[in-house]
């Protein structure tokens, strides 16, 4: 049975996520709802202006699957982020508020 994840990853040291984050805002719409429900970067400051890492709510039946996930993402191949510090945490949501983002169908999202 699939399971919902709180997923952190954090970028490598000084990676420079701008040369490749076009393509994986692009790759996105192609992976919800499964396994993701929601993504976005996290930041260092408030004004939002350094990135620490992505965060992810996905499904999966257990933790390899979203390291072999994370594995696919142009941001793993191109050394942004570091595959050794993942925090993986499985969650029960109580409520989700709706989010549009161009691209995604959800025609087949079922919680």
């Amino acid at each position: 049975m699939s399971t919902e994840y709180l997923v952190t990853i954090y970028d490598l040291p000084n990676a420079d996520r701008s040369k490749v984050r076009a393509q994986h805002v692009k790759d996105i719409p192609a992976n919800v709802p499964n396994p993701v429900r929601s993504a976005g970067a996290i930041y260092t400051d408030e004004s939002k202006t350094k990135f620490a890492g992505s965060s992810f709510h996905l499904v999966a039946d257990n933790k390899q699957e979203i390291i072999d996930f994370l594995k696919k993402d142009i941001y793993y191949k191109e050394g942004v982020w570091d595959i050794n510090h993942v925090d993986i945490f499985p969650i029960g949501i109580a409520v989700r508020l709706p989010k549009k983002m161009d691209g995604v169908d959800e025609s087949n999202y079922k919680i």
